[in-house]
Order: C-alpha cells, then structure tokens, then sequence
C-alpha cells in the first residue's frame, strides 16, 4: 500500500471520528429550507474525501470562490435552550448564537412583592443577542446567524463547592469552525467566556473581528437630575480604560451615531442604578470599544478586536468574560478587573466609600438600615460637631451686633467708604469673623455630597425595610410623611437659626423648607430619614448653643 492510500484512508477516519463526536447527537430537526445544513455539509465533505485523493482534495479547496459556498446553518433553524443553576443565579443559554438567554439573579427581586420573580439581567427586548461574536473575513462573513451544537444536558446544576463547568458551543462550516466555551463557577457573578475559530481551508484568511453586548434603550432617561425626582440614573454605556471609567447616557446616542472609546480597555457593557452587564477583556489584542445606536430603543457596545488574520490550519483564540450582578463591591471586586468602579459615588467617591462601608457595619450589628442610616447620620454629625459649633457661634455673634450693624448704615448711608470701614471696625471691635458663619458651611458641604451619593447608590438599601409603611429604604414614601416631617424639622431649625435683620433674606430663609418638602417627596425614604436625623440633631445642637451664648 502506498503513502498516498495510506494517508487518504488515515484522513477519511479522522473525519469518521470527528463527524460522530460531534455531529451525531440527537438535535431538534430543522425547518425546510434550500440552504445546506450542518451534517449535510459534513457529509458532503466526508464524502469528498473518500472518493479523491488528497491532491484532489487541495486543487478543489484552491479553487473555490467565496460567493459559491453557503452557510452550514441558518437563524431559521430551531435551537434549543441551556438552563445553568448555581446558588446566586439561573442562567439559560440558546444555541441560536449560542448568546444568553435569560440570566435570573436569586437574590434580587424585582420587587417587594413575596412572589416576586427575581431580577433579569437580560432584558427581554434584548433576549439572546448578547454575547455576539462577528468577522468580515475575505472568505466570508459571519455574524453568528446560525445554531451551534452542544453535547451538553438541557439542564445543569451546580451546587456551593462544586467545580467549574463548562458548556461548549461548536460550528463548523466549509471556512471555519467556531467553538464558543461558557464557564460557571458557584464563587461569584462572574463567568468565563472563551472562543476559538479555526481555519479550516488551505487558504490564509484576513478580516476583522468583534465582540457586542446589547442594551435595550429607554429614550426618555436623557437626564440624569430632576428638580422633583432627584438624581436618576439612566442606562449608560461603561467602559473601563486607561486605568479610569468613561459614561455615556445611552439614550443620548443619537440613532446611527457612534460613541469611540480608545486605549489599554479592561471591560465595557452596560448598567441601570443598582445592575451590571460588562463584557471582561482578559486575553485579547484590541484597544478600541464603541456604543452604536442601531435603532430607536437598541444599542450596541462593540469591542474592536481589529485585523487578524490565520494561515491555513492555524486558530485563533479569544479570552474574555462577562460580569452580570450587582453593583456591590464586595462581588465585583472578587471578580477583579476594577469592576468596582462602575458604582458612581461622584467626585467625592474618596469619602463616599468608608461612608458606605460604615453603613455596612452598622447593619451587621442591628440587621436593619433605617437604623443604620440613623447611627451613621449620628457618626457624621458628631465628626462635624466642632466645625457646626464653630458656624452657629458665629451666626449667633453676627446676630448680637446686627442693631450696632443698622445705626452705622444708617449713619453713614451716604458714604459707602465710611461706611465699610465702620463695619469692619465694629467686626474687630467685638472679635468677629464676617465669614464664620458661611465657612465651615462650605467645608461640611463635600461630606453632605459624599453622604447622598453613597446613600443613594448603595445596592443595600434596595428593598430594605425600616419600619411599619417603609419597606424599601430606596424607594419613596407612598404616604408622603416622612418628606413632610422632614420639611417641618427644617421649618424649625430654620427658626431657631440666627439670621439677619434683613426681612427679605428671612423670608427667602423661611421659603426653603417649603422648597426641601418639595423636592424630597419623591426621593428614596432612605434619604429622606438621614436628613430628617440631621435636621433634629441640627435643632439638637443650636438650642446648645443658643444656650452657651446667651447673654
């Protein structure tokens, strides 16, 4: 027996063996359709290799052209769908695209509600589109319009302390074969996503390749603050680069538009105030990520791998992962990949931080965040305590003078310059900082900030309940009384504040608890409550000082 015969017969059952492994499971029969299955097209080539000879084999693969070849499946085919349980979420991957399905969390609802169905990461205006593997290449284009094959079970179970499994997704065509390998792990919210795409011609192939996730857009989330519904937090576009997250409202990418992101880029995807669906960029060339309007309410965040190319025989390997949870910290972080600064603490993040991990720790020990948030606003104001003395003593001060004030611009009305040094003389007469009262006011205002920020986006005080009507600390009160008794808190304190003689500056003083009330009647409840404790512990605290003062 020849070389040749030798090798033809070794080829044909290497390819006997692949076909059987691979190709003859028991799937979902396809609908009737004029283009080429998968096992049809395996067949075909099964056969090809056992009538010709391997130079036969070559010359006719040389001489293909791209625009006769048809693809091995079609979108129109049935897939079927891969549910994965571990102890934080249900995940179901389908074999058109072989994308996510749904990804439930368990410990998340969607409301208060007891029978409440658990959070959806995948909405379902964008059910199994993401994620979507694409290259152009001078062979042919793929989009993953197909149906992939895997052996694995409709269901998959893993339990706490169980290892890592894997479902792996294989096509193979005439050019290529596409393998798409999901791995689960019971640790975390975070789920390795590897592929790899093989060459399988006698030609070397050039082209160019992505990676999308998919968001669903709410055109009305265009603005992030509302005078009567507070800061809002509107879906945006992420993507961590050069050591720093960019943000872009998706709603504000106009139709067509695209928004190009450049640089060392570690994730992007997409988030909503308290969730996170990123796409990890671990092992892969590329420094180019955008957001693409397609249609009024679609957008997809592209990751550009850009120009690769694969000589005959050769594969090509993508490293990626995907985080779809909660924005808590503690989660992302043990993910790695700075996931972590996704949360939007603001500019003052640096103090925002420790205010939420304090928040936290007042919640281990009495199990409740209404109380929680009552302790840290106590914390906060027992810190702020020698600055706040010092702003009412001197308002207080200000306030003794004020008669002394009007004789002098009375008496020197018609000589500003007169007037000015008379003013000053009195300040220093009686030792008084003009600006003692605003400034520590201004040096307190980066901690206020910092405090409603974190307050604000803290995962933890969604669905938390307080007590009696509040059950979720990050919704509104439904009955509107606590914004109304923190408006008559502020009413008081504001009285009890010394001001100006000036009739016009106390009335605009007296208008603003009016303002407040207004403002804080759709905030969440949980904010509401810290500055309700503030302002009592404000009147608290001015009634001491009115006290040590007094004459």
């Amino acid at each position: 027996m020849d070389k040749k015969t030798l090798l033809a017969i070794v080829l044909s059952f290497l390819i006997l063996i692949v076909w059987q492994k691979f190709m003859v499971k028991p799937q979902v029969m396809p609908a009737p359709t004029e283009k080429t299955t998968t096992e049809e097209v395996v067949k075909d080539d099964s056969a090809k290799v056992e009538e010709t000879t391997p130079e036969e084999t070559i010359e006719e693969t040389t001489k293909s052209k791209p625009t006769e070849k048809k693809p091995a499946t079609t979108i129109e085919e049935e897939g079927r769908v891969i549910e994965i349980t571990t102890p934080k979420y249900v995940a179901k991957l389908t074999t058109e695209g072989g994308r996510i399905d749904s990804f439930l969390l368990k410990d998340y609802a969607e409301t208060i509600e007891e029978k409440s169905p658990p959070v959806d990461l995948i909405l379902k205006d964008v059910k199994g589109l993401s994620p979507k593997i694409a290259f152009d290449t001078n062979l042919e284009k793929f989009n993953e319009d197909i149906v992939y094959y895997t052996d694995a079970a409709d269901e998959l179970k893993l339990e706490a302390g169980d290892e890592e499994k894997s479902v792996v997704f294989v096509w193979e065509g005439e050019n290529f074969r596409v393998e798409k390998i999901y791995t689960f792990n019971t640790e975390d919210y975070g789920v390795d996503l590897d592929f790899k795409i093989y060459n399988l011609t006698e030609q070397k192939i050039k082209g160019d390749l992505n990676v999308s996730l998919f968001e669903f857009v709410k055109v009305e989330e265009k603005s992030s603050f509302s005078l009567f519904r507070g800061y809002q937090f509107p879906a945006s576009f992420l993507v961590f680069a050069n050591d720093d997250v960019e943000r872009e409202v998706v709603a504000k990418v106009k139709t067509g538009e695209e928004v190009d992101v450049k640089g060392d880029i570690s994730w992007f995807g997409f988030d909503s105030k308290y969730f996170l669906l990123a796409l990890l960029v671990k092992d892969m060339p590329g420094r180019e990520t955008e957001a693409i309007r397609l249609e009024t309410e679609l957008i997809e965040g592209v990751y550009r791998v850009g120009d690769f190319s694969l000589a005959a025989g050769e594969s090509f390997e993508g490293d990626m992962g995907l985080y779809l949870g909660p924005k808590d910290a503690k989660p992302m972080d043990k993910v790695g990949h700075s996931l972590s600064d996704a949360i939007d603490y603001g500019f003052f993040a640096f103090l925002s931080i420790p205010l939420v991990k304090l928040l936290k720790f007042f919640f281990l020990i009495f199990k409740n965040y209404g109380v929680a948030i009552i302790l840290l606003t106590i914390v906060v104001r027992l810190l702020l305590y020698p600055i706040t003395h010092k702003s009412m003593k001197s308002m207080k001060d200000m306030q003794k003078i004020q008669p002394l004030m009007k004789e002098i611009r009375e008496k020197y009305k018609d000589d500003k310059e007169k007037m000015n040094k008379e003013v000053m003389n009195l300040y220093q007469t009686h030792k008084i900082n003009p600006l003692g009262g605003c400034l520590p006011l201004f040096l307190q205002l980066p901690i206020f900030i910092a405090l409603y920020k974190a307050l604000y986006v803290a995962i933890d005080l969604r669905h938390a309940p307080f007590m009696l009507w509040i059950q979720d600390l990050s919704e509104m009160d439904p009955y509107y009384v606590t914004p109304i008794v923190m408006g008559l808190s502020y009413f008081l304190q504001q009285k009890l504040t010394p001001t100006s003689a000036d009739p016009t500056q106390q009335k605009v003083m007296l208008m603003m608890p009016i303002v407040f009330t207004v403002i804080f009647l759709n905030l969440p409840s949980g904010l509401v409550l810290y500055f309700f404790i503030s302002n009592i512990l404000s009147i608290a605290q001015q009634l001491v000082t009115n006290k040590i003062t007094k004459d």
